[in-house]
């Protein structure tokens, strides 16, 4: 007999646009065991029955709500799974992705077309238990004037 097919039943975009401005320490960016704070950043938090995420994304922001300007830096956002314990052990964390983003011109945030880089996920979305994280930092500096990179996980938990 097949099985029936399981949809979401609550939404749960986690930390809706998490804020990062500042590098990760270089030893850190490979292991995802960085403190959080403005490099390092938990994103998603699994409900207790599981999840599944269908999107998650960065975009150009700004820190605090000031105003951005100059030319962000070059820098990979990456992601990493966490077993729901201690992030600063690199056992309990397991490389998911990363997303290159490009330096950019920023003029005005208000007035500039926000280009969305996305992690790549399979065509199915992400499954993950219950209670696990997933978390994201930046391997450079945002750069510029108050320029940041938010970052949004978007899904629902079972």
């Amino acid at each position: 007999m097949a099985a029936a097919p399981v949809f979401t039943a609550t939404p749960n975009n986690g930390a809706f646009n998490a804020v990062l401005s500042t590098a990760m320490t270089n030893t850190k960016a490979f292991d995802g065991t960085e403190a959080v704070g403005t490099n390092f950043a938990l994103i998603f938090t699994a409900g207790a029955d599981g999840s599944r995420i269908d999107q998650i994304i960065c975009r150009l922001s700004s820190t605090n709500g000031a105003t951005a300007s100059g030319t962000s830096a070059a820098t990979l956002v990456r992601f990493w799974i966490n077993n729901s314990a201690a992030n600063t052990t690199a056992t309990n964390n397991q490389f998911l992705g990363e997303v290159a983003i490009p330096a950019t011109a920023v003029t005005a945030l208000g007035t500039t077309a926000l280009t969305t880089f996305p992690l790549t996920l399979p065509n199915v979305g992400l499954n993950i238990p219950g209670t696990y994280k997933i978390y994201a930092g930046t391997t450079v500096a945002a750069g510029g004037t108050n320029i940041a990179i938010a970052v949004s996980a978007i899904g629902g938990d079972y």
